[in-house]
């Protein structure tokens, strides 16, 4: 008899599901077996259709997650400056994370010889240098050089404490801005990116302590 059959197919494959290790595949295959129990249950001198109801109900959820899965999964489009952001300072963020982050930032301009920071304030936001050139300044006197891919003033972003120097624009440069309760906030929601950013963060001051010793 088909439906029989069909019932412990549905069986078969619901084992099958719970041993592969891709969500994707386990949800297609849960979908397949739920769906092969559906004429079984019909089928049945007195239709079970409470059983119908259930399996129906779980064959909607997992064809929602499916979904989801596959959209996450998509190839991510990233234009010039995200490439470049991805192969550089943001390179342990995933690209479709990084889009996330990048959604939260601001861009702006600063004309050359143009304070970014002033030594003494308090930083509430992230920032990224873009493109142009910063000069790290303490009581005029130029201190350090910052280029494209550097943060500026994590130091005392990360810390809370005020700024120990001037940084002013050397040329036209622009940067990203991230607001520090904006950062929480999603920091709150992926601790992924958290972790990835921190990373970056502690790469940068790295790669600045090694430009110093040379």
């Amino acid at each position: 008899m088909l439906t029989p059959s069909l019932f412990y197919l549905a069986n078969l494959l619901f084992c099958l599901a719970y041993m592969v290790r891709d969500m994707a595949w386990l949800r297609a295959i849960t979908i397949l077996a739920a769906t092969s129990t559906l004429p079984y249950f019909y089928f049945q001198s007195a239709p079970l259709y409470s059983a119908i109801g259930w399996q129906t109900a779980f064959i909607i959820i997992n064809a929602i997650n499916l979904t989801i899965l596959l959209l996450q999964r998509r190839p991510v489009k990233l234009d010039e400056q995200e490439q470049w952001l991805q192969s550089t300072t943001l390179r342990l963020l995933k690209p479709r994370k990084m889009l996330r982050l990048l959604r939260l930032a601001k861009t702006h301009e600063i004309p050359a010889g143009e304070p970014l920071i002033h030594q003494g304030q308090k930083l509430n936001a992230l920032l990224l240098l873009l493109s142009g050139k910063l000069s790290v300044q303490v009581e005029g006197q130029p201190r350090a050089t910052l280029k494209p891919g550097d943060f500026v003033g994590e130091m005392s972003f990360i810390s809370g404490q005020l700024t120990s120097a001037d940084v002013v624009a050397d040329e036209p440069a622009r940067y990203l801005e991230w607001p520090a309760d904006a950062l929480d906030r999603l920091y709150a929601r992926d601790s992924e990116i958290k972790d990835a950013l921190q990373g970056a963060l502690g790469m940068d001051m790295a790669s600045k302590l090694a430009r110093q010793a040379t």
